[in-house]
């Protein structure tokens, strides 16, 4: 080989290189790509978009696991792990979509968890209530994004008419079902209030509502301080455990740290309540519990590829 053309190959090595490496570094700390794989964020977003995750909308969180194969998430060894530590720190925002690593998946390093995709709905020091399935902060009716889905039915003796009338009017209804005369389907609250416009008072669709769930707690926030009962370590037990470790155990419904036994407990992180679009078909905290900050990865803001036409290249709301 000519001493030309080795010249060539080692210059174009380096810029190869040299790009891998700025590339690697954009999506270890500015922005990323994400695939939606599930249903939960439907309608605001669709399984099967692509979307990019600012890393810095709430401060840069440093890489914690180092030995970790380029362009990969589950190819790592647990070996060398670096302490949490992020810069440029930023809350979250109320109604924020947020990527960020399930909590409860605690046998991995941090940044390693599971990737959880939701909206964030309560902020530290937000009081939530549930109660007959209305979901109030701060004891205000949460008013949800027009994208949410929920579950109707609507009595109706010919189903046939019903779905020629969606169509007509181009909304999107999933997991259409009829049982006697009645039909139950799942809309966004916009489309819901577009198909009841068209349709007679008799004909009006009505929303499943969950009589069960009734629940009130306040989301903790770093350096509150709670008084530690029955009551409160029902409920802040996964996040104490999380923040201490091994050091801490309940007993009897009791706290011991270091085996001393704590009358009051001070939360060391801010954590957030999340509620995915999709009610019916989601992972957020009504299964995970609070999200530590820690775990945020970053903010959706914008769809670089869907499958639908028409929604590539826009912002994320």
């Amino acid at each position: 080989m000519s001493s030309k053309k080795k010249n060539i190959y080692i210059f174009l090595g380096k810029v190869i290189l040299i790009t891998l490496l700025i590339v690697f570094c954009i999506r270890t700390f500015v922005i990323e790509p994400y695939t939606l794989s599930s249903t939960q964020m439907e309608a605001a977003l669709v399984n099967g978009e692509r979307i990019l995750i600012d890393k810095t909308a709430y401060g840069i969180r440093m890489p914690i696991t180092i030995l970790t194969i380029p362009f990969t998430f589950d190819k790592y060894s647990s070996i060398i792990e670096l302490p949490y530590k992020r810069i440029f720190e930023s809350s979250v925002k109320r109604n924020d979509i947020v990527l960020f690593n399930n909590p409860l998946d605690t046998l991995k390093p941090l940044d390693k968890r599971e990737l959880v995709l939701s909206r964030c709905v309560a902020l530290p020091g937000d009081s939530v209530h549930v109660k007959n399935g209305i979901f109030r902060i701060n004891e205000r009716d949460y008013v949800c994004s027009p994208d949410v889905m929920n579950e109707y039915f609507i009595k109706t003796p010919n189903k046939k008419n019903l779905t020629e009338r969606i169509n007509e009017l181009e909304i999107s209804a999933s997991s259409l079902r009829e049982q006697l005369d009645t039909v139950f389907l799942r809309l966004n609250k916009l489309d819901a209030f577009i198909l009841n416009k068209s349709l007679p008072d008799s004909m009006q669709l009505r929303t499943l509502i969950d009589t069960v769930s009734n629940y009130k707690f306040l989301i903790p926030g770093k350096g509150k301080i709670i008084d530690l009962n029955t009551e409160t370590i029902a409920i802040y037990k996964q996040v104490i455990l999380i923040e201490k470790g091994s050091k801490a155990k309940i007993v009897d419904n009791k706290l011991y740290i270091l085996g001393e036994e704590q009358r009051r407990y001070t939360f060391t992180d801010n954590y957030y309540w999340m509620l995915s679009d999709n009610t019916l078909e989601s992972s957020d905290s009504r299964a995970l519990g609070f999200i530590p900050f820690r775990n945020i990865i970053g903010k959706g803001r914008f769809i670089w590829y869907s499958p639908i036409k028409g929604r590539s290249l826009s912002t994320i709301k």
